[in-house]
């Protein structure tokens, strides 16, 4: 909240994990907006405890955290979920955290709301699990979950992808997973709508999704990337195949995992509405062609 006597100044963010693919695209997509100053400690710095004081001398309105989702792949991730307690017990600024819905399960035949328990047993699940206890132990702090995040950079999925049909190489995936793709740069506008409307007042607390509309299945993403692939380069015309068709019977065992969520209450307490995501992959993927 809004404590400072200047209604000019700008909002002081403290980012946790600047250089992952969320925090890089928070810092870039909100270079032009002067009403944000943005505070980016070294990773180094987060995870030692003897460096603490370093974090005391800086003055920040809210911390966002955009670190665990990298980080729960770590084998010291206990290490961030220490930072993050220090920031529970010793900050007096609220922490955005933001986690995915990787934290389910996927049993459920329906959109997952917030009201659902994490009950995921894989261990990536399971350190993001224990990171958001720690965040919401705090009652003024928000864990914000999202989908299958996508931004066209690094190592991204959509950029593998787009690789491998450049090289003529047939995809094959596992066709057990429906969710909600998210461009990186639309759940960085949900980020700081959410940071400024607590800024200025809002009292909005607790466990919020965030995903993009249109549900869709792991093998219907991967031929929706073909199919946009092949409005810009006609030689884009590779074979995907669903690892398991050729055994009926084992593919009629297995259920469909849903890893999408319910994004009803975002709306209702933010006023933040869902997007579609194939307009988005569509820029995405007219401009990796420019530049490739």
């Amino acid at each position: 909240m809004n404590t400072t006597s200047d209604i000019n100044a700008p909002i002081r963010i403290l980012l946790l994990g600047s250089g992952t693919e969320v925090g890089s695209s928070l810092l870039s997509l909100s270079k032009e907006k002067s009403e944000f100053l943005w505070l980016c400690p070294d990773e180094s710095l987060l995870l030692d405890v003897a460096r603490r004081e370093e974090l005391d001398a800086m003055q920040f309105d809210v911390v966002i955290d955009a670190l665990s989702l990298r980080y729960a792949l770590q084998s010291d991730d206990v290490k961030l979920q220490a930072t993050l307690r220090y920031f529970n017990e010793q900050a007096s600024a609220p922490l955005i955290m933001i986690s995915s819905a990787r934290v389910f399960s996927g049993n459920k035949d329906a959109p997952y709301a917030e009201t659902d328990e994490p009950d995921s047993t894989e261990p990536y699940a399971q350190a993001l699990i224990a990171a958001e206890s720690i965040v919401l132990s705090n009652p003024d702090n928000i864990v914000l979950r999202t989908g299958w995040l996508f931004s066209g950079q690094g190592d991204d999925f959509v950029c593998r992808t787009l690789g491998l049909i450049q090289d003529g190489v047939n995809l094959a995936y596992k066709d057990d997973l429906i969710g909600s793709p998210t461009p990186v740069s639309d759940l960085v506008r949900v980020i700081l709508s959410m940071v400024n409307q607590g800024y200025y007042g809002a009292q909005n607390k607790g466990v919020y999704h965030y995903c993009c509309a249109e549900e869709i299945s792991w093998i219907r993403l991967v031929e929706a990337i073909l199919a946009t692939s092949g409005q810009f380069d006609p030689k884009a015309q590779v074979e995907v195949e669903a690892i398991g068709d050729s055994f009926p019977e084992a593919q009629e065992s297995s259920s469909m995992q849903r890893q999408s969520l319910s994004c009803r209450k975002v709306f209702n307490h933010f006023g933040i509405k869902q997007r579609p995501w194939r307009s988005k992959l569509r820029n995405l993927v007219k401009e990796l062609y420019k530049t490739s």
